[in-house]
């Protein structure tokens, strides 16, 4: 008996879209990681203290939330998702990069915050993409997937 018709019906949850938000996710959160351990140097240096730290973070991630509010509102009403997603992705990527040429604690507030403004924009759409991707009965698998590249990211 051949068994690949079957073997591919279990993978088909696996495809081209689930596979590159994993490696999205994975490569987002390994560099993310970097940023967030060396974040604190980086502002002594400048002459940051930790209070610099507990506004960046807190700016950053209030909007980051109100922009998960608003692109999830957005998203449903969205026909080109895929874009929006790679635009987070961008924005998070170059501002992320552009932390280590600071020169000034203010450049990584404002850099920090534009990141999780793209991190916030493009989790809602994201999500939006791994479910019109695979079928209801496989959410689990896809979602799942996403994660744990999510979190291998963060372990490397």
């Amino acid at each position: 008996m051949n068994q690949t018709p079957q073997l591919m019906r279990r993978y088909k949850w696996l495809n081209r879209t689930v596979l590159g938000i994993g490696l999205a996710s994975l490569f987002s959160d390994w560099s993310h990681e970097i940023v967030t351990t060396v974040l604190p140097l980086l502002l002594a240096n400048l002459g940051g203290t930790a209070a610099w730290l507990g506004i960046i973070e807190g700016i950053a991630d209030g909007v980051s939330s109100f922009a998960k509010l608003f692109s999830g509102f957005f998203t449903d009403k969205l026909q080109k998702r895929k874009r929006v997603a790679v635009a987070g992705y961008l924005l998070t990527t170059f501002c992320t990069a552009l932390t280590g040429l600071t020169t000034a604690a203010w450049h990584v507030l404002i850099l920090r915050t534009l990141a999780w403004l793209g991190r916030g924009v493009r989790t809602p759409v994201r999500k939006a993409l791994l479910a019109s991707a695979v079928t209801p009965e496989t959410y689990g698998r896809a979602f799942g997937f996403e994660r744990m590249m999510d979190t291998l990211g963060a372990i490397v």
